[in-house]
């Protein structure tokens, strides 16, 4: 199963989509169908606030689709008469949180993280497909993701886990959109191949970063990253934009062997339940490896860990502002510490060993550039991405 992941995370070809269909397409009416292959594009859907609404209607917690705020797309793999997954979301954030939920995975609507868009008409959404999870985001903010490993289960809808399991596996190619007249869709191409200059001086992670380049400052007026000798806290800015070819560029990852590294990756950030700290993790080759995920409510490893936070790490988020929080995969054992104590343990066997010991660099996903991570002369060394970005945080 591993082997199957780790060859469609590593080798990914763009399946063919109608070139129209990356621009803004108007849905005239109420029932659309197009060709869409969800492994490859982002859907994104220009959706627009109603003038009038209610967030606090007398039904709506069940799949029900009679409130003008509801949008739906079902999912189907190879042929239309193969229905695999039914995906129903909202408009506006409902008082009781009936607001997002997927057919195959949930027992009843889930809530948005916040009112979308803030309240502005137009709103800008965008479904995002992984092996082993979906994100709702609107106008970049998340609102809703679900792991395909952890479908609900409930008497009331037997069989979810299998179901939301199925979904994932599937190779969705074609949508049918309901209830969305007047709005917008567009295909984002989700793996770009991007042409990079490569560096003057090569670089290797042993090497000292002081006896690489001449001493320069960067665009912001800072010491760019080889001229710091000491640990320094620096900006863990999103790969997922243009520029980093939506996290594909390597230049935008930070080189580091995660295998034998006894400080691993520690990263200032804000904790909570829907807000996934994410690091996109590569092998010598720069290939895809898999995601590392996780968040108040849970723990992933694409392909080998799949499981709730355990109430230590979860207790030990800071009481305000953001925790600083330790990554390690020395061993290919997966480790989680705050201030120093290991919160959360896993050792890797078999596949799983063998593919994560061979983790050689990483990008920050879905981070802002208010998180930081603890820069290590000597054992880090980050792509030219970098010298664009705030070089440190002052101290």
């Amino acid at each position: 199963m591993f082997v199957l992941l780790l060859s469609l995370l590593g080798a990914v070809t763009p399946a063919v989509i109608d070139p129209s269909l990356t621009e803004w397409k108007l849905l005239e009416t109420n029932e659309v169908r197009e060709l869409f292959p969800l492994r490859d594009y982002i859907l994104e859907v220009k959706a627009f606030l109603p003038d009038v609404y209610d967030t606090n209607p007398p039904y709506g917690e069940l799949f029900r689709t009679d409130k003008a705020t509801t949008m739906m797309m079902i999912l189907h793999a190879g042929s239309w008469s193969e229905k695999v997954g039914r995906l129903v979301w909202n408009t506006i954030k409902y008082d009781r949180g009936y607001d997002v939920g997927i057919e195959e995975c949930d027992v009843r609507y889930e809530a948005y993280n916040s009112f979308p868009a803030g309240g502005k008409k137009e709103q800008i959404w965008a479904w995002n497909f992984f092996d082993d999870y979906v994100e709702l985001t609107c106008d970049d903010e998340l609102q809703y993701s679900q792991n395909f490993n952890m479908g609900d289960f409930h008497s009331r809808k037997p069989g979810l886990p299998e179901q939301c399991r199925a979904l994932g596996d599937a190779q969705v190619d074609r949508i049918i959109f309901r209830h969305m007249e007047g709005f917008y869709i567009r295909g984002r191409p989700k793996f770009e191949k991007i042409e990079t200059t490569p560096p003057a001086v090569e670089v290797t992670p042993t090497q000292d970063l002081m006896t690489t380049q001449s001493a320069s400052e960067s665009p912001s007026g800072t010491p760019e990253l080889d001229e710091i000798n000491i640990d320094k806290e620096v900006n863990t800015c999103n790969c997922w934009i243009p520029e980093c070819g939506y996290c594909n560029n390597p230049e935008c990852a930070v080189q580091q062997d995660l295998s034998t590294s006894n400080r691993g990756v520690q990263v200032t950030s804000q904790l909570g339940r829907a807000k996934m700290n994410s690091l996109l993790l590569f092998d010598e080759d720069g290939k895809r490896i898999g995601y590392f995920r996780w968040s108040l409510r849970s723990i992933f490893l694409t392909g080998c860990v799949g499981c709730p936070t355990p109430g230590a790490l979860r207790r030990a988020r800071a009481e305000e502002g953001p925790t600083t929080w330790t990554f390690s995969l020395q061993d290919a054992v997966v480790k989680i510490s705050v201030g120093g104590e290991v919160l959360f343990e896993q050792k890797l066997v078999g596949e799983c060993r063998d593919a994560y010991l061979n983790v050689r660099s990483y990008s920050f996903y879905d981070t802002t550039c208010e998180d930081t991570f603890t820069y290590i002369p000597g054992e880090m060394v980050p792509g030219l991405f970098w010298d664009t970005q705030p070089a440190y945080v002052e101290e």
